[in-house]
């Protein structure tokens, strides 16, 4: 360790946070077909609900932790801009850590209130990537910001890999969708410990006036569309998540109804996907970033994220899902990385945390109402319909990156 620079090592212990966190948000993506739409699984919680209401609870279970994130995530960044981040991000985990173990004690007792609970506990927590966000702009200078933010693509990408695989294995093999949620628990008791031993407090700017405001996030919304510098950038943020999110939403239901998954081949599915994205981020975001300019990355990745989506409810058998999985992981890879880059360089120094904070309230609101809309359209225009609506709003957002200069 005493080789590594003060920048490689905080990036080192963020990685195993934000890793440790994604793999315990992965672990519910093969879960939620069983729980919530396939009435022939024994782990179903909604007998007596019709399609459409089942659905409709799935995209809740889903949009609630990203509401709550659209909510807190403007106000973890600013807190952190006051009093530090290792603080705030050390309560973050621990609190996701909690909610893990009662959306454990949710599906135990059946009990849809719990896990709702459980949920919006989470995503109070998850909103500590805006501040994982921020740790990256101290540490490192802008001309290496957009390479140093696919970190946090790499991080989404391993957990993407071992989080779905892990909950479907352990739901699989255990009988029980309880224990995948129980095993991320005290993953999270291990990333608090990790925090407090091993990461460095890198803010030493500390905004020391001004007041924190509950309704933080929705003068969010405002603030975004006064500033006329990045305002641009995160309507583009807006639109690509809501897009994607409502692929995210449904992707794996779909691959339940139509295809028949199981736990375990839903979880192996998203895995593959995140090698891809881990591959991306390794092999293509890293070289094309530092080539062309985070705009110039968008333009690029965008339309292909848009064709990826729209073919996703038409391909007749599942190798050809596989096929188009690189194309979509890197055009993902690349867009994730390259949206928060543009939002830091149009930001002040010492506004960091808080511009960052507000592109994730954003993300976090498009990817709350993309389950819920994902959830109407669905259940009365059928599953395909919903891929449909999420490649109309990237390519709307592809139309806005067009538009504004570099």
């Amino acid at each position: 360790m005493k080789f590594l620079s003060r920048e490689q090592r905080i990036l080192g212990v963020l990685f195993f946070t934000l890793l440790i966190d994604m793999i315990g948000v992965g672990m519910l993506i093969p879960i939620i077909p069983s729980l919530f739409t396939d009435s022939t699984s024994p782990s179903f919680l909604l007998d007596g609900f019709s399609v459409s209401e089942q659905f409709m609870v799935a995209g809740l279970i889903t949009a609630v932790f990203s509401f709550m994130q659209f909510l807190t995530a403007p106000i973890l960044g600013e807190l952190s801009d006051m009093f530090g981040r290792k603080k705030l991000l050390t309560l973050g985990v621990a609190m996701l850590a909690l909610s893990q173990f009662l959306f454990a004690i949710g599906i135990a007792t059946a009990s849809i209130a719990l896990l709702l609970l459980s949920r919006v506990l989470g995503g109070i927590a998850g909103a500590n990537f805006s501040i994982a966000q921020a740790v990256i702009a101290d540490v490192t200078p802008p001309e290496k910001r957009a390479q140093n933010f696919g970190l946090i693509g790499a991080a989404f990408g391993v957990g993407f890999i071992l989080g779905p695989l892990l909950g479907g294995v352990l739901a699989g093999t255990t009988g029980n969708p309880a224990a995948p949620f129980i095993f991320a628990g005290v993953l999270g008791v291990l990333n608090v410990i990790s925090i407090s031993l091993f990461l460095t407090e890198t803010n030493h700017t500390r905004i020391t006036k001004g007041r924190i405001s509950l309704l933080k996030a929705g003068k969010n919304i405002i603030a975004a569309y006064n500033d006329r510098d990045v305002r641009p950038v995160y309507l583009v943020s807006l639109l690509v998540m809501l897009g994607f999110g409502f692929y995210t939403s449904f992707s794996a239901i779909f691959l339940t109804e139509q295809f028949g998954f199981s736990e375990t081949a839903v979880g192996t599915y998203f895995a593959a996907v995140g090698v891809w994205i881990i591959i991306a981020q390794i092999f293509l975001v890293r070289s094309l970033s530092a080539h062309f300019s985070s705009r110039t990355l968008l333009l690029f990745a965008m339309p292909i994220l848009a064709v990826c989506i729209i073919l996703y409810p038409v391909m007749p058998s599942v190798w050809m899902f596989y096929v188009v999985m690189p194309f979509m992981a890197g055009a993902f890879g690349l867009i994730s990385t390259a949206i928060p880059a543009l939002v830091s360089q149009g930001a002040d120094n010492d506004k960091q945390g808080a511009s960052l904070g507000i592109n994730g309230s954003l993300q976090a609101l498009a990817q709350g109402i993309a389950p819920l809309a994902a959830g109407l359209i669905a259940g009365s225009l059928g599953l395909t319909s919903a891929f449909v609506f999420g490649t109309v709003l990237i390519m709307a957002a592809f139309a806005v990156t067009f538009s504004f200069s570099k």
